[in-house]
């Protein structure tokens, strides 16, 4: 029995047509997560029905590390050596996760990345490789106010009852930052089609003076018994840290965030739009 396959790229190639250039294969699809820890990113996620799809997130590997490194998982509590471990334990997982991400891109398998996105810099080469390698990219940005990301990496490791990770409070707060100071780049970057923002924000009252969050979510877990810097290492923390505080404040104003919240949208509009993106609509 001639396959119906054969009859067809026997009509096309008499027409001129190259069968293999029509039938295409499906374009990959990547989206990009956004936002500080403790902001709500896989709350969002499990709404939205993604099948087998995969979620790349480097806490997996990162958590392996610090178990073989015999630390514990709640590094709010670390100590100087333990924060010490848990920085190479996080230099080794990023190592391990980029081969990762690589060998994805390049069997053009569609996927999530679950992650904070804190350098623009990194999320952007990332993006235009991906377009580069034929993918469509998507980015869901979750917003969530300073005070409830500390608040949610407080409670991370007990609630989770040991299995999940804290982080020193201190990344925390630069994450969060970084990450809010991103929205409107990455705004620009992806374009209003290919970019959706949720904002969970406290009901309740929050704290809103720097200093204030400060002494409640960092001063009490502030590590001990850390080696001196030197006078130049130390200028310059000093003066990175004016700049941050800089950022912060600004941040914390009444309108330092207006444009985020007021610019998103409700977690199930955000999977409906997911959900269009991912079926080509």
């Amino acid at each position: 029995m001639i396959k119906l396959e054969s009859i067809l790229n026997e009509v096309a190639n008499a027409a001129g047509v190259n069968m293999g250039s029509t039938m295409s294969k499906p374009i990959p699809k990547a989206i990009i997560l956004a936002g500080a820890p403790g902001a709500g990113k896989g709350f969002v996620l499990k709404g939205l029905n993604i099948g087998q799809l995969p979620i790349l997130n480097v806490d997996n590997a990162y958590i392996e590390n610090l178990k073989k490194a015999q630390v514990s998982l709640d590094l709010k509590n670390a100590s100087a050596e333990d924060r010490s471990k848990q920085a190479k334990a996080m230099a080794d997982a990023n190592k391990e996760f980029a081969g990762k991400v690589e060998k994805t891109i390049e069997g053009k398998k569609s996927f999530i990345l679950d992650g904070t996105a804190a350098s623009y810099k990194k999320t952007e080469a990332l993006v235009q490789e991906l377009k580069k390698a034929g993918y469509e990219v998507f980015m869901l940005y979750v917003y969530t106010d300073l005070e409830r990301s500390l608040k949610q990496n407080e409670l991370r490791f007990a609630a989770s009852g040991g299995k999940d990770r804290s982080l020193a409070p201190a990344i925390v707060l630069s994450t969060w930052n970084k990450v809010t100071n991103n929205y409107a780049p990455y705004r620009e970057l992806f374009g209003d089609n290919n970019f959706i923002s949720v904002a969970n924000t406290l009901e309740d009252e929050k704290l809103e003076d720097l200093e204030a969050i400060k002494d409640k979510y960092l001063k009490p877990y502030k590590a001990k018994n850390t080696k001196p810097k030197s006078a130049a290492r130390q200028r310059y923390s000093d003066k990175q840290k004016e700049k941050a505080n800089n950022e912060l404040k600004k941040l914390l104003a009444d309108d330092g965030v207006k444009d985020i919240i007021d610019n998103s949208v409700a977690k199930e509009e955000a999977q409906a739009k997911l959900g269009q993106f991912l079926k080509g609509e």
